[in-house]
């Protein structure tokens, strides 16, 4: 997984350069690190990906390390590996308890270490891209909510075409296809995926989004959205 960046802490510069020499030809940007009393503001300096830390080190030693980093904010979704000279099941459950994600015993082998990393990696940059996901969900829904304040009541340019429910309310008359794209719209899709997702062009798919306003009364998809929402076209996915 080339690119990433994985901070290795070990007071052995043996084990430090065989670590940097196999992640280093696997493609990862390595640093490492034999002051363990060190090891925490490096890691908020570079934010590494994945953190291999020995676990018995004089001075700050790795349970400590991986304690530190698993109780701040900025830090506590980097997975931490130990290795260690060898754990008994106690040693492993001990760190599994403070978080870490994964144990090595020494000696390692280096095909076996890159695998691990990789895998913790993996992990890592997958949900890393979930919060950011989630977070723009987020951040849309409460666009959401704010445009469905200022629009409290269904607005109609004149001469669009409606129809009343039965709880009395004006509705705009969409078609099946403008209402497929407005549902997905509110699940915070952006026009290409809608293209792709429903197999047709991106002009089409301007070109109903364009409908949807009109009839709509709105000026923006947000506002569309919002409107929807409000007026029971479609649920919001937050």
């Amino acid at each position: 997984m080339p690119n990433e960046k994985v901070l290795v802490i070990d007071d052995d510069p043996d084990v430090l350069q065989l670590a940097k020499e196999c992640l280093a030809g696997a493609g990862y940007e390595v640093l490492t690190v034999v002051d363990s009393s060190a090891a925490g503001q490096i890691a908020r300096d570079e934010r590494p990906d994945a953190i291999i830390v020995e676990v018995d080190m004089p001075g700050t030693d790795g349970r400590a390390i991986c304690k530190a980093v698993k109780s701040e904010g900025n830090l506590k979704h980097i997975p931490v590996i130990f290795i260690h000279e060898k754990p008994t099941l106690d040693d492993k459950l001990a760190g599994f308890g403070l978080g870490a994600q994964d144990y090595i015993a020494k000696p390692f082998e280096t095909e076996e270490l890159v695998a691990r990393v990789d895998a913790a990696v993996r992990v890592k940059v997958a949900m890393d891209r979930l919060r950011q996901r989630n977070a723009k969900l987020e951040s849309l829904a409460k666009h959401v909510q704010t445009a469905v304040q200022h629009y409290e009541q269904p607005r109609l340019q004149p001469g669009a075409t409606s129809d009343t429910d039965a709880s009395g309310k004006t509705a705009a008359r969409l078609t099946r296809r403008e209402l497929e794209i407005l549902q997905l719209l509110a699940q915070g899709l952006s026009n290409d995926v809608i293209s792709r997702q429903l197999y047709i062009s991106p002009t089409t798919t301007r070109n109903h989004i364009q409908n949807i306003l009109s009839k709509l009364g709105v000026h923006s998809k947000l506002e569309a959205v919002a409107y929807a929402v409000r007026s029971g076209y479609v649920d919001f996915v937050g």
